[in-house]
């Protein structure tokens, strides 16, 4: 049913916490192959996926670029779903999802993707405000967390022109192109609890990544935030 893409750079202790959280499902059928992606990792993660039996291949550039790489390689599920090491599953997320695709495919839409509930690990003031922040922003912005993981059919994929950017915007952009009506929010959480080396916010860190989060939440389009942030792809 379902293809896993994951892209590591530097993942080793990210991907083994992941790898754990998708075994129930890849014991039920749900999950049929787990495609691991590698930016150049000098650390033990090649191993952690060659021994776990995923997929492993080698893709340069960004988070996005190598998500890319791994839809075009995968083969056996009819979703896809684009998962960051170090993001942990909630038991019974397979069921969720499945009650999901079925209610949708039940009335004729497979036009459809979804993404888990942003939850987070950190009960601290500061953490709760923090996750507030980040909820209140996607919904400013229009998008969605990248540790909300992304579940998408292989077809509607290919309808949407999948990841046509190669910049940092590539995952924003395609989720600008799902839009709301298409998009569907699990009730399942994740939290990533593991940061493995590669940018983890939406938009990058700095002042440009500021600026960029500014001008997403004013809905400038994507191209035009990543002309004036030098975000080109």
């Amino acid at each position: 049913m379902i293809s896993v893409v994951i892209p590591t750079r530097n993942s080793e202790e990210a991907l083994v916490r992941t790898l754990a959280t998708l075994v129930t499902g890849a014991a039920d059928g749900t999950v049929r192959e787990v495609v691991v992606v590698d930016g150049g990792s000098e650390d033990q993660t090649r191993l952690v996926a060659e021994g776990t039996g995923c997929d492993l291949m080698s893709g340069a550039g960004g988070v996005w670029a190598r998500c890319a790489i791994g839809a075009a390689a995968a083969q056996r599920g009819e979703f896809l779903m684009f998962l960051r090491p170090g993001v942990l599953l909630d038991p019974g997320w397979e069921s969720d999802f499945q009650a999901a695709a079925e209610r949708r495919l039940r009335h004729g839409d497979s036009r459809f993707a979804a993404v888990f509930r942003l939850a987070s690990d950190d009960d601290t003031v500061a953490g709760s405000f923090k996750h507030y922040m980040l909820r209140l922003f996607g919904r400013l912005a229009g998008v969605t967390h990248p540790d909300q993981g992304l579940i998408i059919s292989r077809n509607f994929l290919r309808e949407l022109g999948g990841f046509n950017r190669r910049d940092g915007m590539a995952g924003i952009d395609l989720m600008r192109r799902i839009g709301r009506r298409h998009l569907v929010r699990l009730r399942t959480p994740v939290v990533r609890v593991i940061a493995d080396g590669q940018d983890g916010t939406l938009t990058g860190g700095g002042a440009v990544g500021a600026l960029a989060g500014l001008l997403l939440a004013i809905r400038l389009p994507v191209g035009m935030i990543a002309g004036l942030t030098g975000r080109k792809g």
